[in-house]
């Protein structure tokens, strides 16, 4: 049997690495086996699902193969949308597994060698699409029939991802332009979003499709495609996907409709009207404003009211309004940004700017310093003490439009009632109802305040301004590093530990920053500038854990390192700490990444972890054993050797591949 898989060389075709892997080693006349093409693509790049959508064209390959052997069609896993502008395409992308069922006659002759060309031919698309080939060949055996245990697990990956032919029944009616789908008896706890047709011109891909349920069935609607112009087909396939990313396929008969029963889930578009989501948006941005995220940044509004409740009516007008316009301003930039990435394809929603750890540490660091200068802790002179005092203190018009932004970033984690209904309606609708139902969402958020300076009864009950308010302005000081707590804890779900690390830093580079800008000379300034512009590189360079490069491991102990090598299998250990900066740094350039993930599949090596953060006798003997009083240790036994080989501290990618190959 081959120790290795049966598996082309992987070939780089330009933004593509493309492979072919067998689940048999050595085929024997008259059988079936599968032949995988393994499609790995550069981040951000794609390639097109067997029906492209409204443009593109389908991965194709060409066989040539040894007479007597014969190709099936592509077997195709799951598709999603992609989006280019008005345009959507069916794509695939990341890693992508298309197997093909070869057969073979029994008249074929075992004592002929055997290759199997096959000649790959896609386009990959990014901000723009390129055609890309390659030629690959694959030997096989051929004589008794051998199993090949790495393919074969590859395989049956690759078929496990394949949606399976259901017996439910389906029906499509096209009337005019509105195509309709219904579809009944589907599979017990299998509830679909999303419906993909097989074949290309039935559908219109780039219109809205939308969803209804009922106590028997399912139903999509959408707008009919160029297809149904001529002849129409008597029948054809689709996909369907639930929200699991799993999927069926369905028959659908032309002409034939079924009864889905009474509705309990009407369609998301039909569940609600223009007006009412303008009214619960505006509901919502008044309820908004009790919300606990928004509290530390209203309060400072209120703070800024009192100081100019006694004072001009025309400035406290002129506040009022320059804060409405923050809040409008704000919503309105950012339901441009939601329509846009809508546009190009990206699944976003309320708060996704939230979703972004290098944002998540600004906001973070922001609240701190802007709770800092609460406490009194900094003025900076000049016009940067004129910018930050009015930012968090003042009562001028600049001030009130800051704080309107402010108020909108920190208030999108929070969804009032009412808000749910009428952002998804929103969301799901053309380009000026988004706009026209976040501008009312921004109306309401800002009312109460516009309200406030309008009305001079409610203003004269307020305190007179006086010392109360200097420590007020320092109490409200700790709502602001609740706030920025809060986003640590965020970031570290988000970047992990490497990411709060980086957020800390920025934090220290921070106030040393500011303790600089303090002192006199022009060196202490300089260096501080420089030491707040670290402050601000350190969480824009946060980037999120990315979860399907991090290792699956085993906790290590000398007893599973004899059975896994028992098993046939190499071992990989790795004794660190949470407090070993060494260990951290390999982890994050070598050990958490794709292509040592990759690498401990290929050569099916185990993975154990030796965890020392707490005191642990056990560990520490292991680590005396081999000489070392610290970690990082990294070991790599063979299924053969008792004594494992001990790599370098410093850990690099190509160390690990030799020790492993």
């Amino acid at each position: 049997m081959s120790v290795f898989a049966r598996e082309t060389l992987p070939l780089d075709t330009g933004r593509t690495e493309i492979s072919l892997i067998s689940d048999y080693d050595t085929v024997a006349p008259g059988q079936d086996f599968t032949v995988v093409l393994r499609m790995r693509f550069d981040p951000d790049w794609y390639t097109y699902w067997r029906n492209p959508g409204d443009s593109g064209e389908p991965v194709m390959i060409r066989w040539d193969l040894p007479e007597g052997f014969t190709a099936g069609d592509i077997q195709w896993p799951v598709p999603h949308i992609k989006w280019t502008g008005p345009i959507a395409s069916y794509a695939l992308d990341e890693e992508v597994l298309l197997p093909v069922t070869i057969s073979i006659a029994d008249t074929v002759d075992p004592s002929v060698p055997v290759t199997l060309d096959a000649h790959a031919l896609f386009l990959v698309c990014a901000d723009v699409c390129v055609p890309e080939d390659g030629k690959l060949s694959l030997v096989m055996g051929l004589g008794e029939a051998e199993i090949d245990p790495e393919g074969s697990d590859i395989i049956q990956v690759a078929q496990a991802a394949i949606p399976k032919i259901v017996s439910a029944k389906g029906g499509v009616v096209s009337q005019g332009e509105a195509l309709t789908f219904d579809l009944i008896e589907l599979p017990a706890g299998f509830e679909p979003l999303e419906i993909y047709p097989n074949v290309r011109p039935v559908l219109a891909h780039s219109e809205p499709v939308t969803r209804t349920l009922g106590e028997d069935g399912f139903r999509f609607s959408g707008t009919s495609g160029y297809g149904w112009e001529d002849v129409a087909p008597e029948s054809f396939a689709a996909t369907l996907v639930d929200a699991d990313g799993e999927g069926v396929v369905v028959n659908f008969a032309v002409g034939e409709s079924f009864n889905i029963g009474p509705v309990t889930q009407p369609s998301a578009q039909a569940s609600i009207g223009f007006f009412a989501a303008v009214i619960g948006a505006f509901i919502g941005g008044l309820i908004l404003n009790l919300m606990p995220c928004v509290f530390p940044i209203i309060s400072l509004k209120a703070l800024s009211l009192a100081k100019t409740a006694h004072g001009e009516r025309s400035a406290t007008r002129r506040a009022g309004w320059a804060y409405t316009t923050g809040v409008l301003v704000s919503l309105a930039v950012f339901a441009l940004v939601l329509i846009g990435l809508k546009a190009a394809g990206t699944s976003v929603g309320w708060g996704f700017q939230l979703q972004s750890p290098w944002l998540v540490g600004l906001l973070a660091l922001l609240l701190f310093a802007i709770g800092l200068n609460l406490l009194g802790v900094y003025e900076i002179g000049g016009r940067l003490q004129n910018i930050g005092n009015d930012t968090v203190s003042k009562s001028g018009p600049f001030s009130s439009f800051l704080t309107g932004v402010l108020a909108v970033i920190v208030a999108t984690p929070c969804t009032a009632p009412f808000m749910a209904g009428a952002v998804g309606y929103a969301l799901a609708s053309s380009a000026f109802i988004t706009l026209a139902v976040f501008l009312a969402l921004g109306l309401g958020f800002a009312l109460p305040f516009l309200l406030v300076a309008y009305m001079p009864g409610l203003l004269a009950r307020l305190p007179k301004p006086g010392t109360w308010m200097d420590t007020f302005k320092q109490f409200l000081a700790f709502p602001m590093f609740a706030a920025a707590i809060w986003l640590v804890w965020v970031l570290s779900l988000q970047a992990g530990a490497g990411g709060v690390l980086k957020l800390l830093l920025g934090g220290l580079a921070l106030t040393f920053g500011i303790w600089l800008l303090r002192r006199k000379g022009n060196v202490a300034k300089l260096i501080g500038i420089l030491a707040l512009g670290l402050s601000i590189y350190l969480p824009v360079s946060v980037r999120a854990v990315d979860g399907e490069a991090v290792l699956s491991s085993q906790a290590w102990s000398a007893d599973r390192v004899a059975n896994l090598q028992a098993e046939g299998r190499p071992v990989f250990v790795d004794f660190t700490a949470a407090w070993c900066v060494t260990c951290k740094v390999n982890e994050g350039l070598v050990l958490n990444t794709r292509k040592t993930k990759a690498l401990l599949e290929r050569t099916d090596t185990a993975f154990l972890v030796a965890d020392w953060t707490n005191k642990d006798d056990v560990i520490a003997a292991e680590l005396k054993r081999f000489g070392r009083a610290g970690v990082p240790l990294y070991l790599v036994y063979t299924p053969d050797s008792a004594d494992p080989e001990i790599l370098p501290q410093i850990l690099t990618y190509d160390i690990l591949k030799e020790a492993l190959e």
